[in-house]
């Protein structure tokens, strides 16, 4: 392996390896920058945290260039080429010989790996008068890490927010996302992204005959629903006589709250009957506006994750250069599957050299898929409840 340096930010990195340097994996370990993996997986995705990665060489020879020791536990940054992927910790390191070999196999986590595993501690396990962004970082700053809004994400006003003795930190932060619609997930750089579905669009980003290799297609029906309804459950007086026949339908009114129905087309066209009740969460739903956008998300999100495009991509790179990245709108075309001109959500990236080259695998669904799922306040956490439970109420007349 042949020696050269690069910089990655103010800190001069020798690099170890030689290749491709536009597309050439790397592990950046205490100021050395590692090239010359046989083998290479990084996963970056919406719904996948920590990012991670898996590298690989079956001929390990440092004394031909510098002495590098990668140890468990290093700081470390993945990249490609100049640009970082993935901002973490080595995770593992697995060395191997044999008689004429000798391999190391180094498995990486981004920072956020604390977040998930780590239980959430901070001053106090009550938050009050806060938004959402600002929870999130309370709690993200437990590990050390930043958190990035786009377009407004997480400005959302939460007046009670109380954590769960026993839950990470993840587990925290996903609950305040629900309450404040958005997603959250790993940036190259270690700290984390707050932002709402399909940030950006790329025109033109996989195609038949030109980057896409192979694919494939999927359209479901599995469990989707013709209808979803909400209902009310408790006890219910029904008001018939004993001999009325209309049980049924003054039952169906008692329950369902105004208008919380959702559809599906595709199989309200062709499979009616198929209809799905969810009950209602207790708390302050007024004019049931929760129970509306529960049922639709439960609606959409159903449909989405009923619809799957996986492809591999020729490059890791997009036509300007940029590197794929998840939680991007892409266009798709893929005439002979049935896919063409679509704008769909990249979900899931992996990418990967092996003897087969260089490749990417994508996964893509409709935004749909990815939509937060609503949360309901727990009774007594709004403001007017507040009021009247706080010991600063004015006091009852007799002073009661």
């Amino acid at each position: 392996m042949a020696g050269t340096t690069s910089s990655v930010g103010n800190e001069t990195l020798v690099v170890v390896g030689t290749g491709n340097i536009q597309n050439e994996a790397a592990l950046a370990v205490r100021g050395v920058k590692i090239t010359g993996w046989t083998e290479v997986q990084i996963r970056c995705g919406v719904e996948t945290m920590p990012w991670s990665a898996d590298l690989i060489a079956t001929e390990w020879q440092p004394d031909r260039a510098t002495e590098v020791t990668i140890n468990e536990g290093d700081a470390c940054q993945i990249l490609i080429g100049s640009d970082p992927v993935i901002t973490g910790y080595v995770i593992t390191v697995d060395r191997e010989m044999t008689l004429d070999s000798h391999s190391v196999h180094v498995a990486v986590a981004s920072k956020s790996i604390d977040l998930v595993e780590s239980a959430a501690e901070i001053a106090t396990y009550q938050l009050n008068s806060m938004n959402a962004l600002a929870i999130i970082r309370k709690l993200a700053a437990t590990a050390g890490i930043s958190v990035y809004p786009v377009n407004g994400a997480g400005n959302v006003d939460i007046q009670i927010f109380s954590i769960i003795l026993s839950e990470t930190a993840h587990e925290a932060i996903e609950r305040v996302c629900r309450l404040a619609n958005c997603l959250f997930y790993d940036r190259p750089d270690g700290n984390i992204t707050l932002a709402p579905v399909g940030t950006t669009v790329i025109q033109g980003a996989f195609a038949q005959g030109r980057n896409v290799e192979a694919a494939r297609v999927r359209a479901s029906q599995a469990g989707r629903f013709a209808s979803i309804q909400a209902i009310i459950q408790g006890t219910i007086f029904l008001t018939q006589p004993p001999t009325s026949s209309d049980y049924v339908s003054e039952f169906v009114a008692k329950t369902k709250p105004v208008n919380a129905i959702a559809y599906d087309q595709g199989v309200t066209n062709t499979r009616p009957w198929r209809k799905m009740l969810l009950p209602v969460e207790g708390g302050d739903d007024a004019n049931y506006d929760y129970a509306k956008r529960r049922v639709q998300w439960e609606s959409n999100r159903r449909y989405g994750r009923s619809q799957v495009i996986e492809l591999t991509c020729d490059s890791w790179r997009d036509s300007s250069g940029a590197l794929w990245s998840p939680n991007t709108v892409a266009q798709v075309s893929l005439k002979a599957l049935k896919r063409d001109g679509i704008e769909w959500l990249i979900v899931e990236l992996v990418f990967r050299r092996d003897e087969g080259g260089t490749h990417c695998d994508v996964t893509l669904m409709p935004p749909q898929a990815m939509t937060p799922e609503p949360i309901l306040l727990p009774l007594m956490q709004n403001e007017a409840n507040r009021a009247i439970t706080s010991n600063d109420a004015a006091p009852l007349p007799g002073g009661r």
